[in-house]
């Protein structure tokens, strides 16, 4: 999806509690963060004072350029989450908000989300996903096909919470919202 119609669409998703979500996804975070799947840098200006450096990566160029405006002194790098370019246990903390539902091979992601904390290291996730409700599960399986062509990979059914408990993570908070087709995830590198 382009960067400026991406905007535009969460615009109202904003207004109605994204943004708010968003900041509390980073709340309480310091020292080096990664942000992965920056998209057009949303999720930038709500970080606290205590985070010293922050590092965004998104796969979408056009995407990096408007996170730039976003806030100063952020080190934005066009990277797939698939194939991080940085060193073992780099980052005190990884962060994402709406990306692994995109993502094509997730295992892979969070094993290089894994690899790039520092030991002790916090995940936090904000991500629609898979509902609990059979009937809502079934409306987005029938969903996903067409949406995923609409925005370009994204799928409404993955159950990224399974992901993260499979690639090893200690999960420390999970929250379903929305009826529970939103949740945080909080997990830790052991």
């Amino acid at each position: 999806m382009k960067a400026l119609a991406y905007d535009a669409l969460m615009a109202p998703l904003g207004w109605v509690g994204l943004n708010a979500a968003r900041r509390q996804l980073v709340e309480g975070l310091s020292g080096k963060v990664l942000e992965v799947g920056a998209g057009t840098g949303l999720a930038l200006p709500g970080y606290p004072d205590s985070v010293t450096s922050v590092t965004a990566v998104d796969v979408d160029l056009g995407a990096l350029v408007r996170a730039r405006a976003r806030r100063s002194g952020v080190a934005l790098l066009q990277a797939d989450a698939q194939a991080l370019p940085f060193t073992d246990g780099s980052f005190d903390a990884v962060v994402s908000s709406l990306v692994f539902c995109c993502v094509d091979a997730p295992g892979t992601a969070l094993s290089e989300v894994m690899r790039v904390l520092k030991p002790g290291g916090e995940l936090r996730l904000l991500e629609h996903v898979r509902a609990p409700n059979p009937a809502v599960a079934t409306a987005q399986d029938l969903l996903t096909p067409a949406w995923r062509k609409l925005t370009g990979g994204c799928r409404l059914n993955r159950d990224t919470f399974r992901l993260v408990e499979t690639t090893g993570f200690h999960i420390l908070r999970r929250e379903q919202r929305l009826g529970g087709v939103g949740e945080f995830i909080f997990a830790r590198r052991p």
